[in-house]
């Protein structure tokens, strides 16, 4: 009896929750988010260290992704994140450690 009502449960769920289309992003926004990530992993590079090397990568393939969904070829992708490397004060090279 318990069982049926789980069921029934995860049933309602999952179909109140598959009904839900997802949404596309609009250009601007995507364009948006991949310039604050540019800065996020140029902030991150300021501070380089053993600690946030997890987040730089986190951030280094939201990066790639979101430039493949801008239509950006590799080749600006790493530019650009190499541009953000560039200016780091320590001499931290971190697009070459990945």
């Amino acid at each position: 009896m318990m069982a049926d009502q789980l069921r029934n449960e995860r049933k309602e769920i999952i179909e109140q929750f598959s009904s839900v289309p997802e949404k596309m992003r609009r250009v601007n926004e995507v364009s948006a988010q991949y310039n604050q990530k540019l800065e996020q992993y140029k902030q991150l590079n300021y501070t380089s260290s053993k600690e946030n090397r997890d987040q730089r990568l986190m951030i280094y393939a939201e990066i790639k992704i979101l430039g493949w969904i801008l239509g950006k070829s590799e080749k600006e992708v790493l530019k650009a994140l190499n541009q953000c490397v560039a200016g780091n004060p320590l001499g931290v090279n971190a697009v070459a450690e990945y």
